[in-house]
């Protein structure tokens, strides 16, 4: 009877073999038994001990691998094999009284399996852990149900069908919707655009050693802005609203429910000394496209219109007043003081308040530093930019886009910060996962986005890492860790940078530059032309807002030695000298943007200097060409003159030689030549008119499709029936 060489006996009870998510039988190598003396193997003899040996090994190596690649794929492989709990000695992960498990050992096959399981277990739990989390996290958030994204796809058929041959001739009301689609329309404009009063607000206290995140809706903000516990000596508030009457509204109850803090006069402006900065982000391209086609879609909907402005606002009632004004009656002032009010509604119209949700794409809008409540995204272009960024293997899903980041602060203790920025700061190897994420998960996501990571930042330590425990400290460390993104330096640069991005599609472009400019392909180079200026446009404008950035910071800087300078005078020491300044965290982002602005601007020479060079290669094939067509023109001519020459001679000839009377048995006239012509052209001309009509009818039909992207069009109807109305008004 065969008996065992070892008894497994685990030093670490938290990590168990049945917890793992992998079969222990495929990973574990079976113990060899061990025959008495007096038992004799079925074979009659026994094996090489140096082939069973390098077997077992060969066999440990291939389970470690393949239970490596089950738990967490080949990135997790690749981290459990650099871990350092695989090559340092550790006595707390030891196995059975062995040492460290080197990675060669692992790669050789050498290692006991067991003992590099149990090395292995904590950096699994950590991954698996993880994965939980996250799994937890995005249960909170809805995503779009695939009856809403059947129902936008039909949408969207629908509108491309009702341009067709003859709509663009006779064109005809639409049929009224049923109650099912109507439902449909509002759960899916619901859930791209919700209601102003449903919008998230993130709220942060930091105190002394901790920090604790909670959120509101937007109708219980005002509650939130007048006080705080004792214990809590920064509250953070920050709102994803964009720029629009709403955003002002809320900025002006901040400020005016305590004493607001000394002014940035340097980045701020006269008459608003508050600090701003232009945020670099990205967005999935599809959630992206699918958010401005439900705006170009719906917002002509006038029943759907009048309902949603109906319950947009209706949240707000239960807080209307707080300390004498509320969040509506400042709204209704502001769109009254701004003309946007009439005489049926005196607060903004749900879709006019909504499409601050969208972030502008990076050719839309001037790079102007100041905006004003009237300066929002502009619904004239709804169509997403195809960027050139997009033939790059790792954004080929993501869409760049930028957003305004405002922060006031009060002396209070208060900070509120203004931005409907949503997307993705950090680069890494989950980009795509990332950028896959339902609606506000971003906000809990610290590995993505630069609003969560601060919000999770002084988690466990509150406020004793800060060199002053003040709002403005705050405001200094947030503005310069959102202002500098996106960058890869978060998890140890293991994705593309964007410069580099855009440097490897330059390097595409000069490829095709060299390999594609032959006769054969005439519509290359211009195809070529057009993508090379699109990138040198969003090159153009990244540039500019890379160097306005970097202006920013420095004027922050210079704003920050001026408050410096006030507490030195005033004898206010900081609260830990050790740690860093808001001086130094502004130097560090100042250095940051210059290189990110140098980098963008050799980039923007470099596509400059080969679209030159492109211009010159068609200059020379033109040339070329100008050439060969030139000799096939002569010899067109000396065709034409001969024909002119003979083709009369041939008609006269032709006419004069027929002798139809003459033919026996035929009752054949030249009356009977004449109709037979006649007819012949008729239908002819009948023909190319025809013709004629189906293509006006068809260069009216493209001519609609592209009103239709550009969102000019509107639909038939109601709506369109509204419009007329107004025309003739006016």
């Amino acid at each position: 009877m065969a008996e065992f060489e070892s008894d497994v006996v685990f030093t670490e009870p938290n990590y168990s073999l049945d917890n793992l998510p992998i079969r222990t039988d495929q990973f574990i190598a079976r113990p060899r038994p061990r025959h008495s003396s007096t038992e004799s193997t079925s074979s009659g003899a026994r094996r090489n001990p140096s082939l069973v040996a390098q077997e077992a090994s060969h066999r440990t190596s291939e389970s470690f691998r393949h239970a490596l690649s089950s738990i967490g794929g080949s990135t997790l492989h690749e981290e459990a094999i650099d871990s350092p709990t695989l090559t340092q000695s550790s006595p707390k992960h030891s196995f059975g009284g062995q040492g460290s498990v080197s990675q060669a050992s692992v790669l050789r096959g050498s290692v006991d399996t067991q003992d590099a399981l149990h090395n292995f277990a904590p950096i699994a739990f950590e991954r698996m852990e993880k994965e939980r989390e996250r799994e937890v996290r995005l249960q909170k958030h809805k995503r779009l149900p695939p009856d809403l994204m059947d129902k936008l796809q039909q949408l969207k058929m629908r509108q491309n069908k009702h341009v067709s041959w003859f709509s663009s001739l006779w064109p005809r009301r639409r049929p009224e919707d049923s109650n099912e689609d109507h439902d449909a329309k509002k759960r899916l404009a619901n859930f791209h655009f919700p209601y102003r009063s449903d919008v998230k607000v993130f709220i942060t206290d930091f105190k002394q050693y901790s920090a604790h995140s909670r959120e509101c809706r937007l109708s219980e903000t005002t509650k939130y802005m007048d006080s705080k516990p004792d214990d809590v000596q920064i509250r953070w508030i920050h709102a994803p609203i964009g720029l629009g009457p709403l955003h002002s509204t809320v900025e002006d109850l901040f400020l005016h429910r305590g004493k607001p803090g000394r002014p940035f006069k340097n980045v701020g402006r006269s008459g608003w000394p508050y600090a701003k900065v232009e945020v670099l982000n990205f967005w999935d391209r599809g959630h992206f496209q699918n958010m401005r086609d439900v705006y170009h879609l719906l917002h002509g909907d006038v029943e759907l219109t009048k309902e949603l402005n109906r319950e947009c606002w209706a949240g707000f009632e239960p807080s209307l007043k707080t300390k004498g004004k509320g969040l509506l009656d400042g709204l209704r002032w502001r769109n009254t003081h701004l003309g946007l009010a009439d005489d049926r509604q005196t607060l903004p119209d749900h879709w006019a308040a909504s499409t601050s949700d969208v972030p502008w794409q990076i050719t839309e809008g001037l790079l102007m530093p100041n905006y004003g409540p009237l300066d929002g995204l502009q619904p004239t272009l709804w169509q997403s930019d195809k960027q050139a960024l997009h033939r790059h293997r790792f954004f080929g899903s993501a869409q760049l886009v930028r957003d305004a980041f405002r922060c006031f602060h009060r002396d209070d203790g208060f900070l509120l910060t203004l931005s409907g920025m949503r997307g993705v700061n950090y680069l890494d190897r989950d980009f795509k996962r990332h950028l896959d994420e339902p609606g506000d998960a971003i906000f809990d996501n610290d590995i993505a986005s630069a609003i969560a990571f601060v919000r999770q930042q002084f988690k466990d330590t509150g406020t004793q890492n800060w060199h002053r425990a003040t709002a403005e400290w705050l405001l200094v460390h947030l503005v310069t860790e959102i202002g500098v993104t996106p960058h890869v330096d978060r998890q140890g640069c293991n994705a593309p940078t964007l410069e580099g991005a855009y440097q490897e599609v330059i390097q595409q472009f000069k490829r095709r530059q060299h390999e594609h400019f032959d006769r054969r392909s005439p519509n290359e180079p211009a195809a070529l032309i057009k993508d090379m200026l699109v990138c040198k446009e969003e090159l153009r404008r990244i540039t500019i807002l890379s160097k306005m950035r970097q202006h920013t910071f420095e004027q922050l800087g210079m704003d920050v030695k001026d408050f410096e300078a006030e507490d030195l005078k005033q004898r206010l020491h900081p609260d830990h000298e050790d740690e860093i300044s808001a001086s130094e965290k502004v130097q560090n982002a100042v250095q940051r943007a210059r290189r990110q602005s140098e980098a963008f601007e050799m980039l923007f020479e470099d596509i400059g200097m080969s679209l030159t060079s492109v211009y010159d290669l068609r200059s020379i094939q033109q040339r070329q060409g100008g050439i060969i067509t030139e000799g096939q023109n002569r010899a067109l001519v000396l065709i034409a003159l001969v024909q002119f020459v003979f083709i009369p001679c041939q008609t006269l000839c032709g006419y004069w030689g027929m002798n139809l009377i003459d033919i026996r048995e035929s009752s054949w006239a030249q009356h009977d030549f004449w109709r037979v012509c006649a007819s012949f052209v008729l239908s002819v001309a009948l023909s190319c008119a025809v013709v004629a009509a189906m293509h006006m009818a068809w260069q009216r039909r493209r001519s609609l499709r592209k009103e239709y992207h550009r969102g000019t069009l509107l639909f038939t109807g109601p709506a369109n029936d509204r419009l007329d109305d107004d025309r003739n008004a006016v």
